[in-house]
């Protein structure tokens, strides 16, 4: 029996323009994109967008993202 290896790509693409609820029961749309062999995640949430590389995406909780957007829509 051969075990087939689920590609990176697969499970992304299956996750793009889903949403999501965080721990604190915030709604966000996740999508990607690739540049080279990098990915940069695109978190969106309540209409405004953001990209973070994959490696930070994975070591900051969701909700500090999160937080990062709302703070960043204070400024302007």
């Amino acid at each position: 029996m051969e075990i087939m290896k689920t590609r990176k790509e697969d499970i992304l693409n299956a996750k793009i323009n889903k949403t999501f609820i965080t721990p604190l029961n915030r709604e966000y749309i996740f999508n990607y994109r690739k540049e080279g062999n990098k990915y940069i995640y695109i978190i969106s949430f309540e209409g405004n967008s953001m990209q973070i590389k994959e490696s930070d995406f994975n070591l900051i909780k969701i909700d500090s993202l999160i937080d990062a957007i709302i703070e960043g829509l204070k400024i302007k």
